[in-house]
């Protein structure tokens, strides 16, 4: 007898998120469970599957860029709830400004799926409010984070599963690589790298005097695209999409967001740089009261204090730079004097922090959801 498949709806936006799916996905497939996907997620990332929507036209920037999408994404919505019902599990990724409208459409029907909630909001930094209406519209909620569990109401179905970076970065220095390469990493949105890869590409131009070759990661989202059209002149950097290429470099300068949690992990020096449209970057400032920005930054600032209010006594584990502070000659001089001891003996840290990967324990979830209503 034909075993009945698994029928899973994803709602992945982010580029991050898509990311951690593709290795969820293989891990399924790894545990050799029957599934069938459908719903609005990244096919550049996941070719083997199909969505009905494709999340590229969705990946904008900023407060304006949302607006802007607001009548389209309410439309997606009601077509998403009704593809949804026909499934067994429903799967959603970050994006909660999105994610959370359609999960109460999809509740509206008589018999919704299961639904789960992977990569959870950032109610630590700001609109706090989103756990409590998570914990009443969720069947489960999966924590990423061994800290988010102090800021959900105690009837939230909420389980620290691991951090999913832990299972995807290849390697993990634990001292200093002099390889006499630097990696860039500007971003994964056209207007990051609009507002940070001419400032890289400076940087790059005056280190290269100094024998220090240029490693620019594209994101495999562009695999096709005219990359001069995005990025300019790329005569400076030798390109690639591939994280392994990571292993060669001795230092990164990264746009800030997960990319910088990544290198961080990998044991790569970073540097952080966050440059955004000034009313974007002043409606962020008035909404997120953090010491920080950078992920490793607060996760190391939560492991030592258990809030978010005290600043770190050492230096933070990378530096941050945003807005008027990222220019060549600042970036620069914080790579002179980058404290390399003290950055591996924090990586270490955050490593012991995070404890896990997290694909294990989601396949191992989905697999006895499976089991118990499938079969």
């Amino acid at each position: 007898m034909q075993t009945k498949p698994l029928k899973i709806f994803i709602s992945a936006l982010e580029y991050s998120s898509n990311i951690h799916l593709t290795y969820l996905l293989d891990e399924l497939q790894n545990q050799n469970i029957p599934f069938e996907v459908c719903g609005i997620f990244d096919t550049s990332l996941n070719p083997q599957y199909q969505s009905d929507f494709s999340s590229n036209e969705f990946r904008i920037m900023g407060f304006i860029g949302v607006l802007k999408l607001i009548p389209r994404l309410l439309k997606l919505k009601s077509q998403l709830a009704k593809i949804a019902q026909d499934c067994d599990i429903a799967l959603f990724m970050d994006s909660s400004s999105f994610n959370i409208p359609l999960i109460k459409e999809i509740k509206k029907h008589k018999s919704p799926p299961k639904i789960i909630y992977y990569i959870l909001p950032q109610v630590w930094a700001w609109k706090a409010y989103r756990a409590e209406i998570l914990a009443q519209i969720c069947d489960e909620l999966w924590g990423i984070l061994p800290f988010e569990r102090d800021f959900y109401p105690p009837k939230a179905n909420l389980h620290y599963i691991g951090h999913p970076l832990l299972d995807e970065i290849p390697f993990s220095f634990t001292q200093p690589n002099p390889t006499q390469t630097l990696a860039y990493l500007p971003g994964s949105r056209k207007s990051e790298i609009k507002s940070l890869f001419p400032i890289f590409r400076e940087i790059a131009k005056i280190l290269r005097k100094q024998n220090k070759q240029a490693l620019l990661i594209i994101p495999k989202t562009f695999k096709n695209a005219n990359l001069e059209e995005i990025y300019g002149d790329l005569s400076d950097f030798t390109l690639s999409d591939n994280l392994n290429s990571l292993q060669k470099c001795e230092f990164a300068f990264v746009c800030s967001g997960t990319a910088t949690l990544e290198t961080t992990l990998m044991g790569i020096p970073t540097i952080l740089a966050y440059k955004a449209k000034t009313l974007d970057y002043w409606i962020a400032k008035s909404l997120v009261k953090l010491q920080y920005i950078g992920l490793s930054n607060l996760f190391l600032q939560y492991a030592t204090y258990q809030d978010f209010t005290h600043k770190l006594e050492n230096p933070p584990i990378h530096p941050e730079f945003l807005q008027h502070q990222v220019n060549p000659q600042t970036l620069l001089e914080a790579y002179k004097n980058f404290d390399y001891t003290h950055f591996f003996k924090q990586k270490e840290k955050l490593i012991t922090y995070l404890q896990q990967g997290s694909v294990q324990n989601c396949a191992k979830k989905i697999k006895n959801f499976y089991k118990n209503t499938i079969n």
